[in-house]
């Protein structure tokens, strides 16, 4: 085959490619819309009874309806997020500044009723403006929020947020009290549908921390876990670019150092 030919062969299966990738997700997007309704109604229905029965409603049948309710947000957060997944290689990302406090409080708001159901804390310092995607850095600390609620302690513990700049861009953490994931698990639990060797009791679909693998990566960042001895794991993730002056700005750039005591494992950024 000549020069041209072997051109044209690759310039159709480019478009092949194309066409499949659109119907995929054009596929992904209705698969959603059809998840999501029942959810959605569920969720109405519940709060419909909540207003209609409130004050006639016996402290049990309330635990009920607001578990249903949380049910219900769960399920919608799940298929957005599996959504999420399967878009995240397909578009460019169109980044601009982001308030990290502000969406960290977004999501704090979020699953403060598991917070406040589990007697735990949530802890946030002060975060800086960063440049990223907002939605798809929000996923990220929602899942690592999420992550450290799950593996935490059954009762009370502090969840600790963190973050500054660094001279290369921007580091977070999401430090969590609980048992110390082993090291061989520090790696492979940022593949899909993996948890680490001793995680049984907690629910979900696998897919969280390597989400925030994948975003990251399209950031040109990336993501890792430390573990201290005594119990305890730190998820760091960073983020590059400049600092920004002003409000929210880190002015001069911060340099954050790691504790000497944790062993630390970086997942490589997402190539996929």
């Amino acid at each position: 085959m000549d020069e041209h030919g072997e051109i044209s062969r690759l310039r159709k299966r480019i478009s092949e490619l194309e066409r499949e990738k659109e119907a995929v997700e054009g596929f992904a997007a209705v698969a959603a819309h059809e998840l999501l309704t029942p959810v959605v109604m569920m969720d109405a229905c519940a709060a419909t009874v909540c207003d209609r029965l409130d004050g006639e409603l016996d402290a049990e049948s309330r635990r009920d309806l607001d578990a249903l309710r949380r049910g219900a947000a769960r399920s919608r957060l799940l298929v957005e997020t599996l959504l999420r997944h399967a878009r995240v290689n397909g578009h460019p990302l169109e980044c601009d500044w982001v308030d990290a406090g502000r969406l960290v409080r977004e999501c704090e708001s979020v699953v403060a009723p598991e917070v406040r159901a589990r007697g735990a804390l949530i802890q946030v310092g002060k975060l800086p403006h960063v440049l990223a995607q907002e939605a798809l850095l929000g996923a990220v600390f929602m899942n690592l929020l999420v992550n450290a609620l799950k593996y935490g302690p059954r009762r009370g513990g502090t969840i600790s947020v963190r973050g500054g700049s660094t001279v290369a861009g921007w580091r977070f953490s999401v430090h969590s009290q609980g048992p110390p994931i082993p090291l061989p698990d520090r790696l492979r639990i940022f593949e899909p549908f993996q948890r680490g060797s001793g995680e049984r009791r907690a629910r979900g679909g696998g897919l969280g921390l390597s989400i925030c693998r994948e975003i990251i990566g399209r950031h040109g960042g990336s993501i890792g876990v430390s573990s201290l001895k005594s119990g305890g794991n730190t998820f760091t993730f960073s983020l590059p670019g400049r600092s920004r002056e002003g409000p929210g700005g880190a002015g001069v750039p911060q340099l954050i150092v790691p504790a000497a005591t944790s062993t630390s494992t970086s997942a490589p950024s997402a190539t996929r």
